[in-house]
């Protein structure tokens, strides 16, 4: 068995302000005995003030501020004691300097536990001005073990992308952990916003049959409902809802999954049952792709 928890949180541009408020969810968290606890994209540093199709330089800079190394930086230092003295494994999305160059930073998720440092992970499909203000990751989806199981990480907008879970799926992820900002224009369930990163969390964790634990950012304009969704179809475990709050969740992260992969499909395992060799269409360069392709080899 084990608890996970996950985060709504409003946040503000001040580091030490959201620094203060994830420090009181994590002594919440200790106290009801969770295991793992996830906080939204950028919780750190906080997010752009214009939306994200509006680019701003002040935003850039701000960004650039907020910047730490990872796991040098204080910040990884100051969570992961947190993390040793708890117990418990903490993730949060920050904004990261890169080692490479001063004026390279990316959106990072970190992950802490009892252990100390456990890893990070560089978002990748990074929409709108969000692709001019960072750079992308290099796709290295990595896996974690930890005492409840294996995690995998991914932030946001790759939730948008089944091949992103999915490849953390065959590396072994029982749990897959999505920070995000997700928008929702409205604070309702019919806005157009809040049913597409809906959709994405749902068929994340039912394609996989695996653990998908979302936390996103509350507050105006923005999706809140926090969660932890089960492997079987539809399954909340624990959710928020729009406001700021930590959903919690006991749950038996083997044992759902195993009913999922045996029971819930009556019997079919959406990962047993792949055909990878046919698949071949998804990583060949096209013209729907040419940033990541070679595009010198169409013709028209």
């Amino acid at each position: 068995m084990a608890v996970i928890a996950s985060v709504a949180m409003d946040l503000a541009r001040d580091k030490a302000e959201n620094k203060a408020k994830m420090t009181t969810f994590i002594e919440e968290a200790a106290e009801k005995d969770v295991d793992l606890i996830l906080f939204p994209e950028l919780a750190l540093g906080g997010l752009p003030e214009k939306p994200m199709f509006v680019f701003d330089p002040q935003d850039a800079f701000y960004q650039h501020e907020t910047a730490e190394l990872v796991p040098e930086g204080d910040s990884v230092h100051y969570f992961a004691e947190l993390a040793v003295r708890h117990d418990i494994y903490i993730a949060w999305g920050m904004t990261e300097q890169s080692h490479e160059s001063w004026d390279m930073i990316y959106n990072t998720l970190v992950l802490v536990g009892p252990e100390g440092y456990v890893g990070k992970y560089r978002k990748v499909h990074l929409p709108l001005t969000e692709r001019i203000m960072m750079y992308p990751g290099e796709g290295d989806y990595p896996v974690f073990d930890t005492r409840i199981g294996k995690v995998g990480l991914m932030i946001c907008f790759d939730k948008a992308y089944p091949e992103v879970a999915r490849t953390l799926a065959l590396k072994g992820a029982d749990i897959l952990l999505c920070p995000t900002a997700w928008p929702s224009i409205e604070t309702s369930e019919d806005d157009n916003d809040y049913k597409a990163g809906n959709v994405f969390s749902f068929a994340r964790a039912l394609e996989n049959m695996c653990f998908f634990v979302d936390s996103c950012v509350s507050g105006p304009f923005e999706m809140g409902h926090s969660r932890i969704i089960g492997p079987n179809p539809m399954q909340v475990c624990a959710t928020t809802g729009f406001e700021e709050g930590m959903a919690v969740a006991d749950v038996d992260v083997h044992g759902e999954i195993a009913k999922a992969r045996i029971a819930s499909m009556a019997g079919s395992d959406l990962l047993k049952d792949r055909k990878p060799a046919t698949y071949g269409e998804l990583v060949k360069p096209n013209r729907r792709n040419p940033i990541s392709g070679d595009i010198g080899q169409f013709t028209e």
